[in-house]
């Protein structure tokens, strides 16, 4: 995944078009939707991440829709995000507040007893407008559709995320 982010800002650099935009967002968990327990204790966590590239198409009137793929290390264990939002910009030159909501998809495939889930995202930010770079920090809610107890392992329903989206 790392070894494609050079050749993904290689082609943005190619890419003249103001209507569309490739770059990458990362971030941390604030809430993760599943964590870890022995005996009944949440155990501790570090080097939670969420990262990965994104695409997005700008329609006209502000509106644009974006497309990521997440890989989420946290909990001790990996799964894929791929979330698919709708997001309206609000008028702005250089400075413009961002909502977006739509449709996600996680691969829980490295978690024992579980399967892929679906669920609804909804995201607000602002994005910073640059020369030739957009970032876009925000913060993220999914709801997943099911709460599925494992051995040792609870999974919400609820996730939250603060990420920052680098685009160009």
């Amino acid at each position: 995944m790392l070894r494609l982010l050079p050749l993904l800002l290689a082609a943005a650099t190619l890419l003249s078009a103001q209507n569309i935009g490739i770059g990458f967002k990362g971030g941390v968990p604030l809430k993760d939707a599943y964590r870890f327990t022995r005996q009944g204790i949440t155990t501790k966590r570090d080097g939670d991440f969420v990262i990965g590239p994104l695409f997005e198409v700008r329609l006209p009137a502000g509106l644009g829709i974006e497309l990521n793929a997440l890989y989420r290390q946290g909990a001790g264990s990996r799964t894929w995000e791929l979330p698919l939002l709708v997001k309206y910009r609000f008028p702005g030159v250089l400075v413009r507040p961002v909502l977006g909501g739509g449709y996600t998809f996680q691969r829980l495939s490295d978690l024992p007893g579980l399967n892929n889930r679906k669920g609804v995202a909804a995201s607000g930010g602002v994005e910073f407008k640059l020369p030739r770079l957009r970032i876009t920090p925000e913060l993220r809610y999914t709801r997943f559709n099911e709460q599925r107890p494992s051995s040792g392992l609870l999974t919400g329903t609820n996730q939250v995320d603060a990420l920052v989206g680098f685009s160009f």
